[in-house]
């Protein structure tokens, strides 16, 4: 059997929903592919950064290069000799730095998330098969790219792996992507997910009571997320109800400026004591666990690994509509869909799950057994390792 040579592309190392899910996709072909070399090349580092290394032969951290002219590496010795000039321009940095591994003459390129793309293009325009696999919505692309690049250069990839039907026919009407080169292939989680900690023990340390209901968010604390409006949504919540509960945000930092505006927000409509801040950490499974409804406030999300942990997990969730990937989840009454940006019949909505145990408990199982039927890890990966094998 011939070893073949495969560069994986991701934008980052983050502990967030795309690097992990590549990082898992990695981690699955080298288990089931021997004959496959792997390479990694970040555009960015992150906390992820060790678990890419173990799983790559070779790993190049575009970001330091850029910034200081230093690889974290292993073995390539001619790209540490690579030197820019102060006139070059970021192009000219990307093209040395992927002209120097064009040189290890790789079978396939797989770059994880739009911001990949830049990246891709020098190695399809030398004929070696690219996919691209887009997660993002168009706020997400138009943060990344002006639209006419986007325009420009969409055809210049083998395949695409769209992360919901939403991105895929984004893709197709708004920036002219070929039917043809398009797989819709969803997110997907592990079978088992780690728990570190138990209700019981997290509750005690958060200070929550056992006849209070947890409701929460697990997010990146920005616009697209929707996160600035969990102050008001909680306000809401309380006018409408007697019923004890608390708050969880999840995500961001105490530093962040969308953490502290919401803490402000939160303090001028007395619902400071409602609402627990956590920072972004490693345990996000253990948060989630807690919750007895999870929600989604983002206004565009393709089609988030939380929402994936929160059904894994049995919650009933609730989202937007015209939100992105969560609709075609949670569509049939698999969960709970609210007008877009209607938070008055969000915090109804969330009122009457906190009412009726029953429903949230069917909820949850419902959005389980979906998961479990059309989602799984096993099925998704094998169409992805499908569509590599195709291109080798």
């Amino acid at each position: 059997m011939s070893t073949k040579k495969i560069l994986f592309i991701s934008h980052e190392a983050s502990l967030s929903g795309a690097p992990i899910l590549v990082l898992d996709l990695i981690k699955r072909l080298k288990q089931e592919k021997e004959n496959y070399i792997i390479d990694v090349l970040l555009i960015r580092g992150g906390e992820l950064y060790e678990e890419f290394a173990k799983v790559s032969n070779l790993i190049v951290v575009a970001h330091y290069h850029l910034q200081s002219f230093s690889f974290l590496k292993r073995n390539l010795k001619r790209v540490q000799s690579l030197i820019f000039k102060k006139t070059e321009t970021q192009q000219d940095k990307i093209n040395k730095i992927t002209s120097a591994l064009l040189e290890n003459k790789y079978d396939l390129v797989y770059g994880n998330t739009m911001e990949s793309l830049i990246w891709t293009l020098p190695f399809y325009r030398k004929n070696i098969p690219t996919i691209v696999a887009i997660h993002e919505l168009s706020f997400g692309i138009e943060s990344t790219y002006p639209k006419d690049f986007v325009l420009e250069n969409i055809s210049d990839i083998t395949q695409i792996i769209a992360g919901s039907q939403a991105v895929a026919d984004n893709l197709i009407a708004k920036y002219g992507a070929d039917p043809k080169k398009i797989n819709a292939i969803h997110s997907f989680v592990n079978t088992v997910l780690t728990i570190q900690k138990d209700k019981e023990t997290l509750k005690k340390e958060l200070c929550i009571n056992n006849n209070e209901l947890v409701i929460g968010i697990a997010s990146s604390q920005e616009l697209r997320k929707g996160t600035d409006m969990v102050p008001l949504l909680v306000q809401k919540i309380k006018q409408k109800t007697d019923l004890n509960f608390k708050f969880v945000n999840l995500g961001g930092t105490s530093k962040s400026p969308a953490v502290r505006c919401a803490k402000l927000d939160a303090e001028k409509l007395g619902i400071e004591n409602d609402i627990i801040f956590i920072d972004h950490n490693k345990t996000p499974n253990d948060y989630i666990n807690l919750y007895d409804i999870f929600l989604l406030m983002s206004r565009e999300d393709p089609f988030p690994l939380v929402m994936l942990t929160a059904a894994k997990l049995k919650k009933p969730i609730m989202a937007f509509e015209k939100s992105g990937g969560a609709v075609e989840f949670l569509d049939n009454d698999h969960g709970v869909l609210i007008p877009y940006l209607d938070l008055d019949k969000m915090a109804s909505e969330v009122v009457r799950l906190m009412q009726e145990p029953d429903s949230r408990e069917k909820y949850g199982e419902d959005i389980h057994t979906r998961l479990e039927n059309d989602y799984s890890d096993k099925k998704l990966s094998g169409k992805i390792f499908t569509i590599i094998d195709s291109l080798l």
